[in-house]
Order: structure tokens, then sequence, then C-alpha cells
């Protein structure tokens, strides 16, 4: 059962809506990029340069005795995976020593030390830009990373992905779809978003005043209530319609109690302090694990989850690098190549909750009763698994530069006046 972490420990994704909804300013390497034009929500216009200098040649013999370091979002590596990379070459008696951060600014301050030799890294899509271009990552050498085709043919295809051309400078780690998950014993059949004429109603509904939440983030808030409002692509939104979102969402607080929570999915469901909740689909295959090392088991099987179909759907990635610093680099391919392999990926995934963007890790294989992965997901949280073409049609929330984050968290304050 997803997830195997430890109770009540924050994990990434929180951090990341803290740091959004604090509005921290990143280092001037990430300001200056986030100047850029932020590309549509179709189709976007690509974030990063093409990086100078000469790629690494592939083959290279692992270096023996090494130590890879890797820096990382608390709760995103399993011990497991990393011990299985260790196994992998017993000729070369490797290790792996990770530490980890919980705001971006923070570990980009890190890299920026020339004293640091950090070996992987795992940045977010917008920070990229300035990180590339700030000589902080190396650039990747498909030659020793053969488990690339293991990947989604969104990755793939053409140019690659639209923040990063030809995968020059990162691969993706995990994928995730935003939603609204709601316990079916404390919604009403009728009112639940998989049946409701508005599936984002609930939020809306007084009968569950002060049990509904959403994320405490302008982004993922602002986004839910214009979806209700009816535009489908929220990257372009004008700014009438975030002022009516931002009363839409004023009108929720006033009708029925919504509360914005960083914790609301992993642990306030769980707890029944909500009964729904909006939710990144990786939160929501968190929760069970939260309530089991409170002594309940049976929260796996109340859970539901709803995401919109189609180009209305939200969806993010998270990145892993390789850093320009580090010791190790042949060793560190071979370390990102190894968590491109589908059995490792599945399995960091039923420990993190976070599904990784690989072929064949699909809905159908966690439903196939001959399936080693068999009930590893609740077959009523089957819904939070993306594949290929659901995400290829979806939008991403990233892209916005200073102008516009400031332009959408002017119509925030206006629902949180306290952000």
């Amino acid at each position: 059962m997803i997830p195997r972490r430890e109770a009540h420990e924050l994990d990434r994704r929180s951090f990341l809506r803290r740091l959004a909804a604090a509005g921290v300013t990143l280092p001037s390497v990430v300001a200056a990029a986030c100047e850029r034009a932020a590309p549509p929500a179709r189709d976007p216009a690509p974030v990063v340069s093409s990086p100078a200098g000469p790629t690494f040649e592939s083959g290279m013999p692992i270096e023996k005795r090494a130590v890879l370091k890797v820096y990382e979002w608390r709760d995103y590596l399993s011990k497991g995976t990393i011990s299985s990379f260790e196994r992998s070459f017993p000729d070369a008696d490797v290790r792996v020593e990770v530490e980890s951060f919980t705001h971006m600014d923070e570990a980009i301050s890190r890299l920026q030390d020339p004293a640091t030799q950090f070996d992987v890294f795992f940045p977010t899509i917008d920070a990229l830009p300035g990180l590339v271009d700030a000589g902080l990552l190396r650039p990747l050498d498909h030659g020793q990373l053969p488990n690339v085709r293991n990947l989604w043919s969104w990755f793939r295809d053409g140019d690659g992905p639209f923040y990063d051309p030809g995968q020059r400078s990162s691969l993706p780690y995990t994928v995730y779809v935003s939603g609204v998950a709601w316990r079916d014993d404390l919604v009403e059949a009728a009112d639940a978003p998989d049946a409701a004429s508005d599936p984002w109603g609930v939020f809306w509904n007084p009968r569950y005043r002060g049990r509904v939440g959403m994320y405490d983030g302008f982004l993922e808030a602002m986004s839910l209530a214009l979806l209700r409002g009816g535009v489908t692509d929220v990257r372009a939104a004008t700014d009438d319609q975030l002022d009516a979102a931002a009363r839409s969402l004023s009108e929720a607080v006033s009708i029925a109690g919504v509360r914005f929570t960083n914790d609301g999915v992993e642990e306030g469901l769980p707890e029944g302090d909500f009964a729904a909740h909006q939710a990144w689909s990786g939160d929501v295959l968190a929760a069970p694990g939260y309530a089991a090392a409170e002594g309940d088991f049976d929260l796996g099987k109340k859970l539901r989850f709803w995401s919109p179909p189609g180009p209305e759907k939200i969806v993010g990635c998270d990145l892993m690098a390789i850093c320009e610093r580090g010791r190790h680099p042949d060793l560190a391919h071979a370390f990102l190549n190894h968590l491109l392999d589908t059995r490792v990926g599945v399995d960091n995934f039923c420990w993190n909750g976070y599904q990784p963007p690989l072929e064949g890790v699909t809905r159908e294989a966690f439903a196939a009763a001959d399936s080693p992965w068999h009930m590893e997901v609740p077959p009523n949280l089957l819904g939070t698994l993306l594949d290929n073409d659901s995400f290829a049609d979806a939008q991403m929330l990233v892209g916005f530069g200073p102008i516009e984050r400031a332009r959408w968290l002017d119509y925030w304050k206006r629902v949180a006046p306290g952000t």
C-alpha cells in the first residue's frame, strides 16, 4: 500500500506549496530566468537554452569507492531505491550520500557555493532555466542513459519537453495531477465530484461547512475557481476572469467555510477533519500511510479522487539533473539511469506516492490481478494515475514571471489577506 513513510513528516509537495504561498523570492539566477516571457498554456516555447560545453563520453567505467552525493527534497527517495543502486556495482564499492532541502531557494544557494560538490539534484521546471544559465548543471550524455527509452513518448518525441528541448539538462522524475479528494463516508454520493453536475461544487456546499479545504497557494486555489468558472486555459486568464475567481473563492469561504491548508490531504482527510480537499494525486496516495500510522488501516478504501478530463486537467512534473561541480559525473548518469528503470521507478513510487512517467506504469498494470503491482494502488484510487496521452493533453502551472505572479497574487490577497 502506498506510501511507506513516517507519519506527520511534511513531504516536499507541502514545502513547495508553502514556498509559493509565502511568495519567497528565489536567488538571482532563478529570478532572472523568471523575467522571461511566460510560455502559453498550449505548446509553450522552450524555456531552457542549450548549455555550452561538450557532453561526456559514454561507456566510461564507474568510479571505484566513489561517494555519490545526492541533494534531494525531503522524503523523496526511498532507502530501498538507494541501496539497490549501491548493490548494482558490487565490484566498485560505491556509496550514496543523501542530503535534503525544504526550499528551492535554500537549495540553489547551496549549489552556488563553490565548496559544494553535489552530483545529483532535483530542480523544478521554473528553476531549471536559471540553473542552466548560471552553469550549475552539467549537460546530459544520453549515451549513458539507455533507460530514457522507458519514458513516455511525450518526453522523447520531437524536440522533447517544451521546458528543456532535447532533455539536454534534465530528465523527468515524477508526474502528478490536480483534482479533488474526498471521503465517501463523509460526502453524500450525490454531492461527490464524480457524480455531481458541478464537480467542484462541494467547496461551495453549505452541507460541508468547515470540512472542505483547498491548498494554501495562490496558483492552486485560483486555478480551481477559474476551472469552475468555465476558464479551461487557466494560464491565459484575463483580469476579469481572475477577479471572478477571487470573488468565487470568497463566496466559498463565506458559504462553506473553506479552509486553506498545506497538509489537509495527508493529515486532515485521514483524521476526519476534512470531508473533501483539493489534492495533488501524490498527496492522496500518501494519506493512507498517515492514517495507518495512527491505527486506521481502512482509509484507503474510503478515499476517492477526481480530476477534470482533457485540456482542463492540470498536471505537474518534477525533474532530476546532474550538477556541474559534482566529482562523479559518470556515476551520476548511472544513478539517473537507475531511477528510469521501470522496476526501480515503481518501487520508489510505492514509497513516495508520486508516479514515474515510465512506459507500462499504467492504471491497467496496477489493476490487473496477475500484475506484481496489483493492489499497490487501491482500486478506488486508480484515477490518480496518469498516462502519456492524458499528460500530453493537460496544462501545467509553470512559467509565471514576476509580473504575472504579482497579478495573480493581487487577486488572491482579496481572498487570503494575510498572504
